[in-house]
């Protein structure tokens, strides 16, 4: 299937142990490409707020790209998709728990505020990584200790320059 999205908050989880995969921003389109098993993604979708979706198959969205000639635009969606699978990639395999938490943070507080103040930093960070919470807390403990972040109720309120290594 094909979801195309027009408004709303949504993030992609994995099946397995429904790690957060990516937050979807707005207009998007998923399943485009048609690249997963039709049977199981392995992906599931999660909405974070109010949203406006049209379902159709991938093959009726190929359909109407070709009749209404978009494949630039298609190309430009496929290329952002790739750009963004590198740069999680790239999150994920930081070679220090310290800097997979730190790219994190970095994302986190990239969210806008109403997102921000629904979720703790530790929550943010264990939906998005492997890391273990002991370690999640010990790092923000020590960071905050540090006046390199700023947390109000372990919500992310400010990030004061994150040195690169720790």
């Amino acid at each position: 299937m094909c979801y195309i999205i027009h408004s709303g908050l949504l993030q992609a989880r994995r099946d397995t142990d429904e790690v957060v995969i990516s937050r979807l921003g707005v207009p998007n389109i998923m399943g485009i490409t048609n690249l997963l098993p039709k049977s199981d993604t392995g992906l599931f979708l999660e909405t974070l707020s109010e949203c406006e979706i049209a379902i159709t198959t991938a093959e009726q969205a190929q359909k109407w790209i070709g009749e209404l000639n978009a494949w630039e635009l298609l190309a430009n969606h496929i290329s952002r998709l790739a750009t963004n699978l590198f740069i999680n990639n790239v999150m994920l395999t930081a070679p220090t728990a310290y800097e997979v938490m730190r790219f994190q943070l970095i994302s986190l507080m990239r969210e806008p505020e109403h997102v921000r103040a629904k979720i703790s930093a530790v929550k943010y960070i264990q939906e998005r990584t492997r890391l273990s919470r002991s370690t999640i807390m010990k790092i923000l403990a020590q960071l905050r200790q540090g006046g390199y972040i700023e947390l109000d109720d372990g919500v992310l309120k400010a990030l004061n320059h994150l040195p690169a290594k720790y």
